[in-house]
């Protein structure tokens, strides 16, 4: 049997050998470190060090492993180089690894030996993971920035379709907003505004202020939509009730959602929103004098 000295999630030493299941599990965390042998073979492969992204896949520390089981760990390897690499939250590794594992497990119990096998390539399930583990924590990064960004490590992928046929084997985190998800959009989007200087820090408190209450108004309108789009769509709607500041086709250029998606959702916040701050005459004022109209 194999041993693995402390859990590489929680520095726990408190590990549970189940022999029924034939894997190592952290007593304080829960997560699974590996499967282990009763008899393992002469011929093993290397002890990784605790860091080492395997920890967290289903290829035993210091197991022989078989080809599917390679691949996981490829796979966990392309997952730790690209976070590396790019500004996420800090257990995106871990749901990110989980998640392919999950996925390669329901994949094999799901299909029989009849059944065509669904092929997903090395860095469809990089892709996929990483994403799913940032809307799992919420992360407020657009769809079209991800794929921007993650194209530059694992080149083209049709994420939104790898995304599909995943559902067809595991839950996956669907593309519902919700308050807190879409608060950390608005929060984003007010600051990129005020940063480059566009929006001044005055009206940046009081758009991204009233923006948020048009959404704790209206929480049905963000299931089953962007939280970018409805996010991008409550600052504007809070803007047309404050100042006036921004045009439709100017905004929606900023904030790259489209023009005919934003109008739709900024009518329904506005014809629903909350009462304008009270100083919503005096910020037309400033604000228009601030881009020279007056």
């Amino acid at each position: 049997m194999c041993e693995v000295e402390h859990c590489t999630e929680c520095g726990s030493n408190n590990i549970l050998y189940d022999e029924a299941r034939g894997e190592a599990v952290c007593r304080n965390c829960g997560l699974v470190l590996g499967t282990f042998e009763f008899t393992p073979p002469a011929d093993r492969i290397t002890k990784s060090n605790s860091t080492s992204p395997i920890a967290y896949t289903s290829a035993a520390v210091g197991t022989k492993i078989g080809s599917s089981q390679q691949f996981e760990v490829n796979v966990a390897y392309d997952i730790d180089r690209i976070l590396q690499k790019i500004k996420c939250p800090q257990p995106t590794k871990h749901i990110a690894i989980t998640y392919v594992r999950r996925l390669l497990r329901a994949i094999k119990q799901q299909t029989t030996s009849t059944d065509q096998k669904p092929r997903f390539t090395r860095k469809q399930l990089t892709a996929l993971s990483i994403w799913t583990a940032l809307k799992q924590q919420k992360h407020p990064i657009s769809y079209k920035e991800y794929t921007q960004e993650i194209k530059k490590y694992v080149g083209k992928v049709n994420l939104m379709k790898t995304e599909k046929h995943a559902t067809k084997y595991i839950n996956n985190t669907p593309h519902i907003a919700d308050v807190q998800l879409v608060t950390a959009h608005i929060n984003k989007l007010v600051n990129t505004l005020e940063n480059n200087a566009v929006i001044t820090n005055y009206y940046a408190i009081i758009l991204n202020k009233y923006a948020i209450e048009m959404i704790h108004a209206q929480q049905t309108l963000l299931k089953g939509h962007r939280p970018d789009l409805v996010a991008a769509s409550a600052v504007f709607a809070a803007d047309r009730l404050i100042a006036e500041y921004f045009t439709l086709r100017t905004f929606a250029e900023f904030t790259d959602v489209g023009a005919g998606n934003l109008s739709t959702f900024a009518e329904t916040f506005k014809r629903h929103a909350p009462p304008v701050p009270k100083e919503s005459a005096a910020i037309y004022l400033i604000e228009n004098l601030f881009r020279g109209i007056f």
